[in-house]
């Protein structure tokens, strides 16, 4: 990730401080990087705008949360695997399954928080990895570190789709 040219100027001047960076009233959109050979440095721990309804459109499970996994999630190096661990936790193509992979598991590298908590997406590990807002929980992850956002090594999902898994978990998180 290019940092932008602003922060790596404040970087050099040694005002980088790790923490939500303020510019001319704006906070800088960077979000978190565990990533040890990251400079960037920054967690930007993400609330929805007060202006974000949960609860409309009513969201499916099946309809519109299973299809951003298969398109984002279900590959067999990430979370689609049918042997193994699916790196902590399993997002393939079997909804039943999948639903019953996050909804109050507890993440492995947070056990104080679950996957998905029906009814509230802040308080949702998924949802925090999605958002890459994870990074504010480091110091209660296993190791110091809840590693990095998802999708793995890219750009996050764009707004509307995170907006869909968050209204599916505000929702009730139902498995229809």
């Amino acid at each position: 990730m290019k940092m932008p040219s602003f922060l790596a100027g404040v970087r050099r001047l040694g005002v980088f401080a790790g923490a939500a960076l303020v510019v001319t009233g704006a906070v800088a959109s960077a979000a978190c990087s565990s990533d040890p050979t990251s400079n960037i440095g920054l967690c930007s721990d993400y609330t929805p705008p007060a202006t974000f309804d949960a609860t409309t459109p009513a969201v499916s499970f099946s309809k519109d949360v299973m299809p951003i996994f298969k398109q984002s999630c279900a590959f067999s190096t990430c979370h689609g695997s049918n042997v193994g661990d699916a790196n902590g936790v399993y997002l393939g193509d079997d909804a039943p399954r999948v639903h019953a992979a996050v909804l109050g598991v507890v993440a492995s590298e947070l056990p104080s928080m679950a996957f998905v908590v029906a009814g509230d997406p802040r308080a949702s590990y998924l949802m925090r990895k999605m958002d890459g807002s994870q990074c504010a929980l480091d110091a209660q992850c296993q190791g110091g570190s809840c590693q990095m956002s998802m999708p793995r090594g890219e750009d996050p999902l764009p707004l509307e789709t995170r907006d869909v898994v968050r209204r599916w978990i505000a929702q009730g998180a139902k498995n229809d």
